[in-house]
């Protein structure tokens, strides 16, 4: 079997998804292509993982694999989004190609791009941050941010669990410049309270402009905008826990929750009936950006990542953690009970986090990634 990425040549461009997935792809020993060079493994240079085919082009490729940055990607300090077109591979007739098409949709928030019916002409749309009560196309399957090698590597060498601050990291400086609403509660009403179990671990931000001093961080740093951080990863597994809350907390109702999206009078109104509906509705509020890298990250440093009730709140995963076995998933409404656990249990945390992270490098290295995506690629042309 053979891959084409339709990989972004920018180096500010990060496209994690494809990154994760070709790691996986070349150390299963499978082939792929790409119409650039792109994501340079060693700071001597030349050294691509994406390289540009010469002779091979996407049509004679098994699979076309296009990264969500190929369609919505926004350069630091520029607020225009950049796109380009859908590559005329994914628009042809199903009946005339012989190779499958796969968009790999990163999109934050239920509304994502990938709603458009244009997108229906892909064979697969492998969303990350998918709840399987919203309504969704037939094409579209869970997926997950999952681990890169760069962070596992960079969190391989953790101290013991016990020789670490008995803290909880509370650290959101590289992410969105507003508070979703999930952490926005964990910050009013979880963190106050766990004292006692864990005291809350917010130091000054670490500073993401200053470049690393090695040379290998160095190339993560410029390669993933200024995300790849040692100064955090040191906290992070020298840290017990930390918050890794990320997503919004919406009603149980309506089935598309769009209109939670949308601005204007008419919008609030139309949220506010929703919620003051969602209050008399027994059932959980839904979660819709709730992946994060954090949480992987937290899960690979080996301290436990507390989040809201993943499945309670209808998150769809390939493979979905166990609440209280491998992170911990508060629950807002009855979150007495979760305290009371841990100070019943205070051993139970250290239980979570090595869990936590056997089961994140199982389930979503490099490697289990490619897997998965090979075994979703042959079903579908099984049945296609």
């Amino acid at each position: 079997m053979r891959v084409y990425f339709f990989a972004c040549e920018e180096r500010d461009n990060y496209q994690n998804d494809i990154v994760q997935l070709a790691e996986g792809l070349e150390d299963l020993g499978v082939g792929f292509h790409s119409r650039c060079n792109y994501w340079q493994k060693s700071p001597t240079g030349g050294d691509f993982l994406f390289q540009k085919s010469g002779g091979v082009r996407a049509e004679d490729c098994d699979v076309v694999v296009v990264p969500y940055r190929w369609f919505r990607w926004i350069r630091i300090g520029d607020p225009v989004v950049r796109s380009r077109p859908m590559p005329p591979e994914v628009l042809r007739p199903r009946a005339k190609r012989p190779y499958t098409t796969v968009y790999l949709d990163d999109n934050d928030g239920y509304t994502t791009p990938a709603l458009d019916p244009a997108f229906s002409a892909f064979d697969l749309v492998l969303r990350t941050k998918l709840n399987r009560r919203t309504w969704n196309p037939p094409n579209f399957k869970p997926w997950a941010i999952g681990l890169e090698s760069r962070v596992i590597e960079a969190t391989k060498d953790a101290p013991a669990f016990g020789q670490r601050r008995k803290a909880i990291y509370v650290n959101y400086n590289a992410s969105h410049p507003f508070m979703h609403s999930s952490r926005r509660r964990a910050i009013d009403q979880l963190h106050p309270a766990l004292h006692g179990i864990l005291e809350t671990y917010q130091p000054a931000f670490a500073d993401l402009d200053a470049p690393p001093e090695d040379p290998q961080a160095r190339l993560w740093w410029e390669q993933t905008n200024k995300r790849h951080s040692p100064e955090y990863y040191e906290r992070l597994k020298t840290s017990q826990a930390c918050s890794a809350f990320c997503g919004e907390l919406l009603p149980p109702m309506p089935f598309s929750p769009r209109i939670f999206e949308v601005y204007g009078n008419k919008a609030e109104l139309q949220k506010m009936f929703w919620r003051a509906l969602g209050r008399l509705d027994p059932r959980a509020e839904r979660i819709t950006s709730w992946d994060s890298f954090r949480f992987w990250e937290t899960l690979a440093a080996g301290a436990v990542a507390f989040h809201v009730d993943l499945e309670k709140h209808g998150v769809a995963l390939p493979v979905i953690p166990e609440n209280w076995k491998h992170y911990a998933g508060v629950d807002f409404r009855n979150a007495a009970r979760d305290l009371d656990r841990m100070k019943r249990s205070p051993a139970m945390l250290e239980d979570i986090a090595a869990a936590g992270r056997e089961w994140a490098l199982r389930n979503y290295s490099p490697r289990a990634t490619a897997e998965r995506f090979l075994d979703l690629i042959g079903q579908e042309r099984r049945f296609a």
